[in-house]
């Protein structure tokens, strides 16, 4: 299995509970999409996700040191490409709003319990 297979899992993993299908048809559903794995320490704990514009990072083991500097390299790639980012996190998943906040993510909408995020240069920190 490769890096990004184990990250697409271990993404996979942090959000099937939210989701209402099975890994083999949530990996169908992102062929299309870009993984890079998050490592720690030369093993993979999780990944980001991205197509286009929009960015989403899922980790499958609880990081020992913040993955944000790991994150903000990858998002200031999509900002100098793009101009901005979006993603979208649910609206129970607390954590996951403060991280993204913390990455300067800002609400621009929410619809059925998902709240949509946009990050541009203006609010990036």
């Amino acid at each position: 299995m490769t890096p990004q297979d184990r990250a697409l899992i271990m993404i996979y993993e942090s959000v099937k509970g939210r989701l209402n299908i099975g890994v083999a048809e949530y990996i169908e559903a992102v062929k299309d999409w870009d993984v890079v794995p998050l490592t720690e320490r030369g093993e993979v704990i999780g990944g980001v996700l991205s197509k286009g514009n929009e960015l989403h990072v899922g980790y499958g083991k609880k990081p020992r040191a913040t993955i944000r500097p790991f994150v903000k390299q990858i998002l200031g790639g999509a900002l100098d490409k793009y101009g901005y980012v979006v993603t979208s996190v649910m609206a129970e998943n607390k954590a996951g709003l403060r991280f993204c906040e913390r990455l300067g993510f800002v609400k621009y909408g929410e619809e059925g319990g998902t709240i949509r995020l946009r990050c541009d240069r203006s609010n990036y920190l």
